[in-house]
């Protein structure tokens, strides 16, 4: 999967020893290394440094906790401090820290506490001073990446956007009552890397590139959580995604950046940097969407349903195409279908090029199917692709609606048939987010299953063409269905 250790994060050089602190949770590795940051870094929009480099003014400072060490051979108090801080010179503070009686006497295995780490986020240029422009909204604020325009995010209705010049390059961002609780995830920062590592593989599989996470405390005391991942899109393309989130007293933050790995500013840096200027103002509530209706796209891979999937936005963004989990059986799970009607089975095979027999797995692979009896023409559509049929071969739709049932990673259903009575077999589908069945006048009283707890959107009613045969007289009607060959729908008026 190529997710691991960094030998640069954000820029920052690294050098990886024993410990992992619990702030830095790059997941590959175990607890207890130590990140030196160097201070030779060149000063840029976002830099992020362990002193700042002229005004302290110009930088959002933030805190990290550093963790223990435990001592090596032949090391000093000063070795450790610059290994650990890039500054030799904060040997007194770590023998402060652990109240040591002989600074200059420490013993191999000897466990020593570290002091927190700081670190200085430099603002961009015109951020700087008195007058800086920021995004108030009256119940909180943050600054906006540069001066960006704002936008409306054509991803998710709930979210805005941020973009420059470059349109490749945007931050997502959504504010909501906060459910989760102040600084949610104060306690449990280990296991979220843990979730939001998963998420991620499952989303970009093998595309995935790099992943890295972190946890600071702003000057509030109130803390800033941040991850940024790597990916190829589809065209082969390395794509960044990154989210930040702060989580006050009223309201919850997240800052979603999507952009090309070669874009600058890093935008990693850039959403931790307007997710680290947030502040709310007491007693106040955003003014924002009010109560949420429907539930945000990749919610099946993700556990955290008050907030966004940033990995599914970022896939969507990048490929210009809906993400759905691929499902795959277990190996003793897939079977040879048992197929109750000849024509589906049929545009089954051309559509997924199959010889011989069709597994449950083959038909995985269809997301989307429309099975349609029309005048003078039928047709089966498979992932969006027609197939010329005639329904007249088929016995009757509910048999039809059994062979669709097999078909386990069924996104979107489209079905214009007469005869149908039973929609049962539909519970099947257990991913089905939308479902359109129009048929006879029967339509009034068939039941969808309980069980299709992915459903979206549905329509089931009664379908144009039996008005259309309704209307005929009786030898119209027998000769229209003759020559258009229309055979689920029988005619029930004169």
């Amino acid at each position: 999967m190529g997710v691991g250790i960094e030998n640069r994060k954000y820029g920052i050089k690294t050098r990886i020893r024993k410990s992992l602190p619990v702030w830095l949770c790059v997941l590959s590795l175990v607890s207890g290394a130590v990140v030196r940051a160097a201070v030779s870094e060149e000063p840029g929009d976002y830099a992020l440094l362990t002193r700042p480099e002229g005004n302290a003014e110009n930088y959002v400072k933030l805190t990290a906790p550093t963790g223990e060490h435990v001592v090596e051979t032949g090391e000093s108090l000063w070795k450790i401090a610059g290994n650990v801080y890039g500054d030799g010179s904060r040997w007194q503070e770590i023998a402060a820290e652990n109240e040591l009686d002989n600074p200059d006497r420490i013993l191999a295995g000897q466990t020593l506490k570290l002091p927190n780490q700081e670190y200085y986020l430099q603002k961009p240029w015109i951020q700087r001073g008195e007058g800086y422009y920021m995004e108030d909204q009256g119940a909180y604020r943050f600054q906006t990446p540069e001066r960006w325009a704002f936008g409306t995010c054509g991803l998710d209705a709930r979210l805005s956007t941020f973009a420059g010049e470059d349109l490749r390059a945007r931050v997502l961002w959504g504010v909501e009552d906060n459910d989760m609780g102040e600084d949610a995830w104060c306690g449990s920062w280990e296991e979220v890397c843990k979730n939001m590592r998963q998420t991620a593989e499952t989303v970009f599989g093998e595309d995935l590139k790099e992943l890295s996470f972190e946890k600071y405390q702003v000057e509030s005391g109130n803390e800033v959580y941040g991850v940024r991942g790597v990916f190829t899109d589809q065209h082969g393309e390395r794509q960044i995604v990154s989210a930040a989130y702060r989580f006050g007293q009223k309201n919850l933050m997240e800052f979603i950046g999507l952009a090309p790995e070669e874009f600058s500013p890093d935008m990693g840096r850039l959403t931790l940097y307007t997710a680290a200027t947030y502040e709310e103002y007491e007693g106040e509530r955003h003014m924002g969407f009010g109560e949420k209706s429907e539930t945000y796209r990749g919610m099946e891979v993700w556990e955290y349903p008050s907030l966004h999937n940033p990995f599914v936005l970022a896939w969507e963004s990048a490929n210009a195409s809906v993400w759905r989990l691929k499902r795959e059986p277990e190996e003793a799970a897939d079977y040879v279908v048992d197929w109750k009607e000849p024509v589906l089975p049929a545009v089954i095979k051309e559509a997924l090029r199959i010889d011989g027999d069709i597994r449950y797995s083959d038909l995985l692979q269809v997301e989307t199917l429309e099975t349609v009896e029309s005048a003078g023409y039928d047709f089966c559509s498979v992932n969006g692709v027609l197939y010329e049929t005639d329904w007249a071969a088929i016995g009757n739709g509910d048999a039809l609606l059994e062979d669709i049932s097999n078909f386990g990673g069924l996104y979107a259903l489209r079905m214009q048939i007469g005869d149908l009575t039973n929609l049962s077999s539909l519970e099947k589908l257990t991913v089905l987010e939308e479902l359109e069945i129009l048929t006879g006048p029967q339509a009034e009283n068939l039941k969808l299953p309980s069980k299709l707890g992915s459903l979206k959107t549905c329509v089931l009613e009664k379908a144009p063409l039996q008005d259309y045969v309704d209307a005929l007289d009786d030898s119209m009607w027998e000769r229209t269905c003759r020559e258009q060959k229309i055979t689920t729908f029988q005619k029930t008026g004169g």
